[in-house]
């Protein structure tokens, strides 16, 4: 059965990206299991009122290899959209695929430039130790402020969507001979 699983030969874009996902969702649990189960309470050697977490490492490890593979992943996918793109209005099922690509491109790169920008350089105190480097300090904010406000306008996207407002908009534009009646 699970040499069946890893076959992904003749399965359609859909069928790989679902096994991906539950591989990954997999091993995120088995990692974070191994986390929180073994050597949790270690206490830290040099300071014993702090915790030490045996796998700390491996969890750190982890992300590191899904922030690399997410970002490879990225990059070819762009360079393909490149190749493959054409000049012309890129209407998919009567959606502007071309202005949504190009807006949500546009978007986040103006959103990593401005919150990098305005990100805070107060020094943080963790466990005791202060961190006054500025460039990490605004890094750190502004991935943490672009991940918010990304995920605010993914969520009105949503709700717009849900709303129907979409809906009216665009039949309000028509002549009525060209609406449907149901």
């Amino acid at each position: 059965m699970l040499k069946s699983f890893f076959n992904i030969k003749g399965l359609t874009a859909e069928q790989v990206s679902t096994r991906v996902l539950y591989v990954l969702v997999s091993l995120t649990v088995v990692v974070f299991a191994l986390f929180f189960a073994i050597g949790y309470d270690r206490p830290y050697s040099e300071d014993p009122t702090f915790t030490d977490p045996l796998f700390t490492d491996v969890v750190l490890w982890f992300m590191y290899v899904l922030v690399a593979g997410a970002s490879v992943v990225a990059l070819c996918s762009l360079v393909r959209a490149i190749r493959r793109r054409d000049d012309g209005e890129n209407i998919i099922n009567n959606l502007p695929a071309g202005r949504i690509k190009a807006g949500a491109f546009g978007l986040t790169a103006v959103l990593i430039v401005l919150t990098f920008a305005f990100g805070s350089t107060e020094p943080v105190t963790v466990n005791g130790v202060k961190y006054t480097d500025a460039l990490w300090l605004r890094l750190t904010d502004m991935f943490i402020n672009t991940s918010l406000v990304l995920l605010v306008v993914a969520a009105a996207g949503v709700a717009f969507g849900l709303s129907g407002r979409s809906r009216a908009l665009k039949l309000k534009g028509r002549k009525p001979e060209q609406t449907e009646t149901k």
